[in-house]
């Protein structure tokens, strides 16, 4: 908008120095009716001036609107964002609650299940992560009793650590028990919070190699599907996609009702969904 009155303000301006400059020269008495028109020259050139000056700061005004519109706009993102995560866990609860084979049961049943989709697809692995983070703090680990005391003692110090979220001296610990008890039942429990100490520190590069190498080195261990489900989210965040979608098609194998399966499903329609 700036650029629409300068030229004309340029040349009222050169004008008036020319007639200036004319009169100057010649040192005669002014014409009235040239004096009459530098005034009306000169109210032109203010009027342009204040009109400028308007526009200037009606276009603050916009930009201070479009700061507070922005705000409040996030304001209710951030609040619809909590809307979902509670209108999910009702839903949740009344899927619990519902128990009797009846038409009107299965329909509620039907109703709720799709509404449940589309929640999670929206929110999509914001929810999943704060599900997985809210039931590792909460975790436990169960110790072989076959283990022996000093191995027990170690490994459950390496633990309490990773609980605390003390990750640098948890992984050292960790290292350090798998080194010296390659044989160990929990070595590769090991190694697996190692990855996933990793993968919460956000380094995904070296949290898919560390899972990725737990399931070449321990194919029967308990904690293989986790592993896999952990190694896809990595490969995802790290922009490895087709990485990603070739791990979650193959937690796809598993019982239709495994919690890991439906939530690869999940990531499989977010990433590639079907074409119609």
């Amino acid at each position: 908008m700036k650029n629409n009155y300068k030229a004309p303000v340029n040349s009222f301006l050169i004008l008036l120095i020319a007639v200036f400059t004319a009169i100057g020269c010649t040192k005669q008495t002014v014409d009235p009716q040239l004096q009459n028109k530098i005034d009306i020259l000169e109210k032109r050139v203010v009027a342009l001036e204040q009109q400028k000056l308007k526009t200037l700061a009606d276009l603050r005004e916009e930009v201070d609107e479009f700061k507070k519109k922005s705000a409040t706009d996030l304001q209710n993102f951030r609040k619809s964002q909590q809307f979902f995560i509670d209108e999910l866990n009702k839903i949740k609860e009344d899927l619990k609650i519902i128990t009797n084979d009846n038409e009107f049961n299965q329909r509620n049943i039907r109703r709720n299940a799709s509404r449940i989709e589309k929640l999670n697809k929206r929110l999509g692995d914001q929810v999943i992560a704060l599900q997985e983070l809210q039931k590792f703090f909460k975790s436990g680990i169960d110790v072989p009793v076959t283990t022996v005391r000093k191995e027990k003692v170690e490994f459950e110090t390496a633990f309490d650590h990773y609980k605390n979220k003390r990750f640098k001296k948890a992984e050292e610990e960790f290292r350090k028990y798998r080194k010296a008890h390659p044989k160990s039942d929990l070595v590769d429990d090991s190694l697996y919070f190692i990855a996933y100490m990793k993968f919460l520190q956000g380094d995904y590069n070296a949290s898919s190699l560390r899972f990725f190498e737990l399931l070449k080195q321990y194919p029967k261990s308990n904690r293989r599907d986790d592993a896999r489900w952990w190694l896809g989210v990595s490969l995802e965040r790290s922009g490895d996609l087709n990485g990603a979608l070739d791990v979650y098609k193959e937690l796809l194998n598993l019982a239709p009702n495994n919690p890991l399966r439906i939530k690869a499903e999940f990531r499989l329609e977010e990433l590639a969904p079907p074409s119609d």
